[in-house]
């Protein structure tokens, strides 16, 4: 090859939620955002565009059509989207020819109507193009899987370790290292990987003692070894009906087949003995609202600020777990809000909620209009609850576009579509067309909310809004609402899985 390395940048980033069905939608593909050419350049600097950067600092090409699709997290892809996403990619890719390294984007919980295994299928395309000695090499979600196919076509493949992923971005510029240091003949990876039958609610690895976090550490201390690439543990993606549910073990070391065969068995050993610990459920609704209102009634409630003095006033914050648009849901229930308007907390913020229906009447009316609303509730019947109808005064309307400055995706446009800011009975509620997940305090600064002002704050998030929130408040709480994303994994039916997978079945075995 020459001393020029040639990177492919490209893919189809996409978590699929399979029991998001007709009420939400499949992916097409004029619902995916493509980035290509000098668009993708766009990316620098966020949590997908560590390939870019990398190419940058190192002086390697990055091929100018580059093109790669992302979707939100929704129901799975339709054939036609993702046959027309691959021969995008393969279009491009061909005209580009040769390659040394396609870095390969992908979250690896992608599943196409076709095929389960949307990362394996599209690699393996992908190899037909720039042939065997060209390297293939990703950086997935810490929710994704591994496949005989997925194993045989990457030549590095591995993921991130942090839930907030706010380590996407790092995760993503090592692997296109070690894919080219491969490709020069320089490294050697071997890669093993272990499959556990558990499938496990949202486990986040910031809370010290938490399962996540544990594995997480047990996972720096294997890469510490002499030898080893990488240690990595893929938790899963739960709400996803398929033969590839459960949990992963990846190790990847320098030629040596025995000791990455040796750490993947340890480290899933103990995460199977361990496995009870996994079954870590949010408090529900209602306990959540009592546990917000026993710390406002210890700490006190806001009051403005006298001029030239400072506020240590810090809002508790509520996740609602149970209906993460991130997850795949419809981010319209109603559960939380009609709990917060009735328990009059305080000054609360409650962002956000999709419904089109919503925005568009608010818009007609116009700022300062007072309008009965018939809220939420539309799409995710009958989990979504009940539509909330009550007067709202119109505050605010805003075209939805910010830049997202938490840890998770930071620097990203956030574009939802308008929004407008309603107030429900002492309630701030942002209403928005658009899906999207509380990954900080985007959507309500859009309407010139300031989080510190209030008293309880309420977004739609299952764990990513901790990487911001945890800067903001100590008081962080989960409230699980009986959404599709509900930390209670074991309600939904697994209709095509050929073994037994705990906590379903609790005489599942290990090794499969």
């Amino acid at each position: 090859m020459s001393d020029n390395v040639r990177v492919a940048f490209g893919g189809l980033f996409h978590e699929t939620n399979t029991y998001a069905t007709e009420l939400t939608g499949a992916t097409t593909y004029e619902t995916l955002v493509a980035y290509q050419g000098d668009e993708i350049l766009k990316l620098a600097g966020t949590a997908l565009g560590g390939p870019i950067d990398e190419c940058k600092e190192q002086g390697w090409t990055l091929l100018p059509t580059a093109l790669l699709h992302v979707g939100n997290t929704f129901g799975m892809v339709t054939d036609e989207a993702y046959e027309q996403v691959k021969e995008d990619i393969l279009t491009r890719l061909r005209q580009q020819l040769p390659v040394d390294v396609f870095y390969l984007a992908v979250h690896g919980a992608g599943v196409v109507q076709s095929t389960p295994d949307l990362e394996g299928d599209l690699a393996r395309a992908v190899r037909e193009v720039i042939g065997p000695e060209a390297k293939i090499v990703s950086s997935t979600d810490l929710h994704g899987k591994v496949t005989e196919t997925i194993a045989r076509e990457y030549d590095y493949y591995t993921t991130c370790k942090e839930y907030p992923h706010v380590d996407l971005y790092p995760c993503a510029r090592d692997a296109l290292r070690v894919g080219v240091k491969t490709r020069l003949g320089e490294l050697n990876p071997v890669f093993h990987y272990q499959k556990l039958p558990i499938v496990i609610p949202p486990s986040t690895t910031k809370i010290d003692g938490a399962f996540g976090h544990t594995i997480r550490e047990k996972c720096i201390a294997y890469e510490a070894l002499d030898g080893v690439l990488n240690c990595s543990v893929m938790h899963g993606f739960p709400f996803q009906d398929t033969d590839f549910c459960g949990m992963y073990v990846l190790v990847t070391t320098n030629g040596d087949e025995e000791l990455a065969k040796k750490i993947s068995s340890e480290l899933s050993q103990w995460i199977w003995d361990n496995r009870s610990q996994s079954q870590v459920f949010a408090p529900s609704v209602s306990e959540a609202i009592k546990q917000a209102e026993e710390i406002l009634d210890q700490k006190g409630r806001y009051k403005p600020v006298v001029a030239g003095t400072l506020s240590e006033h810090r809002p508790v914050i509520i996740a609602d777990c149970g209906d993460n648009p991130g997850g795949g849901t419809t981010g319209d229930t109603t559960h939380v809000l009609r709990a917060l308007i009735d328990a009059q907390l305080g000054k609360v913020a409650f962002m956000s909620i999709r419904d089109p229906e919503t925005v568009d009447q608010a818009i007609a009316a116009g700022v300062g209009s007072s309008i009965d609303v018939c809220l939420g509730g539309k799409l995710d019947c009958p989990r979504g609850g009940e539509p909330i109808r009550m007067q709202a005064y119109v505050k605010s309307i805003s075209d939805g576009v910010e830049t997202i400055r938490g840890a998770m995706v930071n620097g990203m446009t956030f574009r939802l579509g308008p929004s407008v800011r309603l107030q429900i009975q002492g309630v701030d509620v942002i209403v928005q067309k658009g899906l999207g997940q509380g990954l900080d305090d985007v959507q309500g600064r859009a309407h010139g909310i300031i989080v510190e002002e209030y008293d309880v704050v309420c977004i739609k998030s299952s764990a990513h809004w901790r990487a911001f929130y945890s800067t903001v408040s100590d008081d962080l709480l989960l409230a699980d609402s009986p959404g599709l994303t509900t930390t209670h994994v074991e309600v939904f039916e697994h209709t095509n899985l050929t073994y037994k997978v705990y906590p379903f079945d609790t005489d599942a075995t290990f090794p499969i």
